[in-house]
């Protein structure tokens, strides 16, 4: 598989999974009146068009790859996913908590500085098992 074809896929199944995530939340949206439902319904589909982004930018960094202008692949791949997952649960943890509360923001940030670490460690990989 080449870079052009990969960015292809990606976007091929990227764009429709977004129409289907939208289409769903308006389905959701007027079957529920309530606002609190309404609420939960839009932030659960848009964790789902994260995850969607996750995945596309993911898939970027791969072709980037493939074409020999990304060194990091799975660090970057890792980071991007990792991060993303960190901010999906910390804003959840807003919604069900409140957003007064520090000690959420506080071991969130912490979180996301785990996940520099990790990603740098997987850099330090890549670039041990990289020839030359």
């Amino acid at each position: 598989m080449d870079a052009r074809s990969l960015r292809t896929y990606a976007t091929a199944a990227a764009v429709p999974a977004a129409l289907v995530i939208v289409g769903h939340l308006a389905w959701a949206w007027y079957a529920h009146p309530a606002s609190a439902d309404r609420q939960g319904a839009a932030f659960d589909h848009g964790i789902a068009l994260a995850a969607v982004l996750a995945a596309t930018l993911s898939a970027g960094r791969v072709a980037l790859w493939i074409e020999g202008r990304a060194r990091h692949v799975w660090a970057d791949a890792f980071a991007v996913v990792a991060a993303i997952a960190v901010l999906a649960h910390m804003a959840k943890a807003w919604r069900d908590d409140g957003v007064g509360d520090l000690g959420v923001l506080a071991a969130h940030l912490f979180a996301l500085g785990a996940v520099a670490v990790a990603a740098n460690l997987v850099r330090a990989v890549e670039d041990r098992r990289r020839p030359g």
